[in-house]
């Protein structure tokens, strides 16, 4: 089997990717970035006004970046065309954004966002915990959530820049919640077991979602 992964950032993405293999050990890999290519200049014009969906992600140097959804839509299909123009079986992307208007022709398009809100309807808590790395998300991830959740509780902290040693005062509203989803793929395994430590409730990681679903497509 083949895999495509499409980062909203600049692949390789080295921080998510080796999590994931392990899930699908022996797969061609093949990375494509909606940044690939672009200047500093160039990407500061994809950064999101007021009113706008935000996603955060990082650089090929590790640094974090914002990016408008809309102005990046565009760059992903052209990831998407190129990952099949490679012969890839599925594609698999590397955020938790929403993006209904991406489709792949060729290949199986699997989108993490879409994982975990089936997942959450299927486990269906009565409090919902979500962790997502910036307040301007605060508002379009309870409408998010609100739509398989009565209470969606929603806390801000970046796996790219923040500071661990304060997670556990980040997630502290989250305490009477019956489940928790990490909301960006940028979390690594090491937060997700931070914050079970902290609170000893269920979390979803959508990087391990995500490759236990594309290995059992390829068993």
């Amino acid at each position: 089997m083949k895999v495509g992964f499409i980062t909203i950032g600049q692949s390789p993405r080295v921080d998510v990717v080796p999590e994931i293999l392990p899930y699908i050990p022996g797969v061609d890999v093949i990375e494509c970035g909606a940044l690939d290519g672009l200047s500093m200049d160039e990407i500061k014009r994809l950064a999101p006004r007021e009113g706008d969906y935000v996603l955060v992600t990082r650089l090929r140097d590790g640094s974090e970046v914002k990016l408008s959804r809309d102005k990046i839509v565009k760059r992903l299909q052209e990831c998407i065309d190129f990952l099949e123009s490679k012969g890839v079986d599925v594609i698999g992307l590397l955020c938790t954004g929403e993006f209904p208007e991406l489709s792949s022709k060729s290949a199986m398009l699997i989108e993490p966002s879409n994982l975990l809100i089936k997942l959450v309807e299927a486990i269906n808590p009565k409090i919902l915990g979500v962790v997502i790395p910036d307040n301007a998300q605060i508002d379009m991830t309870k409408d998010k959530w609100s739509r398989c959740c009565d209470k969606v509780i929603v806390v801000s902290f970046s796996p790219y820049s923040g500071d661990e040693k304060e997670l556990p005062n980040v997630l502290e509203p989250l305490k009477d919640a019956d489940l928790i989803v990490l909301d960006c793929i940028g979390y690594p395994a090491r937060i997700k077991y931070i914050v079970k430590r902290a609170l000893n409730i269920p979390v979803l990681l959508p990087r391990s979602v995500l490759g236990k679903v594309i290995a059992e497509l390829g068993e």
